[in-house]
């Protein structure tokens, strides 16, 4: 499939379901550094208590990498068992993308949600699996360059700390959409309050009614869009948001609850998901992260746009510059 026609691939929707993943595997403890892109490294003396740590001066400002952190990209792909594939394409496209911060210093977890339709530059591959330089195209289409999913994966990974002006993150976790009604039995069962009229999918999904959402309503509440609302990606977007946060606060309640729920989760998940993490880093995190406070999801500011009758977001670099020094460094007193 040609990157043009990648394009043109209408797909359902994100993959919302997979941020419930989020206390499960976040902080994946690394040490995260930024590199040069717009910002100009220090080379003065710093601070004793910085002596050793990396900083970078924006605006006049020195700002030192925080301690302590944990970057993690949570991806959730649509990719059916039929799906056509063609050399080195064949990965499907991340539809669902949440960068996870754990400050264990802090305390505090941040989410950063990124728009599928976000504009970067992603390194393409031809059929053969080499290098063919780079294209400025939605992140989404990220995902179908490889042959692996780990491949796949690296080249999301990839986009996406380009994106955010060179921030590193070592580890990923990814899902595919199929398995979005497994999670949500993992769960227990999610429930929502409707906002979004879905009576032409499903009779019991109408506005105003709250739900403990089935394995098939949990997949219709995340993935519809076309015949939803508007159709449009932002409102499916929100429904995502309002599906995060209340798996997130059920995960979390079961975890106070039951201190052995951490183990019942991963080995659930274990079977509908790809990490390059071990099992034992996992159970640590999570375990640290549930104690945590949890900050509610972030966005990149910006604007979408209709091109070629696809559509695009076109995201500030300026809010870009802002979340990344607020997440990931500290500005030093003068």
């Amino acid at each position: 499939m040609s990157s043009e026609a990648m394009h043109k691939k209408h797909v359902l929707g994100a993959v919302a379901a997979f941020a419930v993943l989020v206390l499960a595997v976040a902080g994946y403890l690394i040490g995260t550094r930024m590199e040069a892109g717009q910002y100009r490294e220090t080379r003065t003396i710093l601070p004793e208590d910085f002596s050793l740590t990396p900083t970078i001066e924006v605006n006049g400002t020195v700002y030192a990498q925080r301690a302590n952190l944990t970057p993690i990209l949570m991806i959730g792909y649509d990719k059916t068992d039929d799906s056509s594939s063609v050399g080195y394409r064949s990965g499907g496209q991340s539809d669902f993308l949440l960068l996870v911060v754990i400050d264990h210093d802090a305390h505090t977890v941040r989410q950063l949600q990124i728009d599928r339709d976000t504009m970067t530059a992603v390194q393409v591959l031809g059929v053969t699996g080499h290098p063919a330089g780079t294209r400025e195209m939605q992140i989404c289409l990220s995902h179908a360059f490889g042959k692996t999913i780990d491949q796949n994966d690296a080249s999301t990974l990839a986009a996406v700390t380009n994106l955010l002006e060179g921030v590193p993150v070592e580890y990923t976790i990814s899902m595919n959409i199929t398995s979005i009604g497994r999670m949500n039995r993992l769960l227990g069962g999610v429930t929502v309050t409707i906002q979004d009229d879905f009576s032409d999918v499903d009779p019991a999904m109408v506005p105003g009614t709250t739900l403990k959402l089935t394995d098939q309503q949990a997949e219709t509440f995340v993935r519809s869009r076309m015949q939803i609302g508007g159709g449009t990606n932002e409102e499916r977007m929100t429904r995502q948001r309002t599906y995060m946060l209340a798996a997130i606060d059920l995960m979390m309640t079961r975890l106070k609850e039951d201190s052995g729920y951490a183990n019942t989760l991963l080995n659930g998940v274990s079977e509908f998901t790809y990490t390059n993490m071990t099992r034992g880093r996992m159970l640590n995190e999570m375990k640290s992260a549930a104690g945590y406070d949890i900050r509610p999801v972030e966005y990149i500011e910006g604007e979408h746009v209709v091109r070629e009758g696809f559509m695009q977001f076109d995201a500030s670099e300026e809010s870009i510059i802002r979340w990344v020094l607020d997440a990931f460094y500290r500005p030093l007193k003068s």
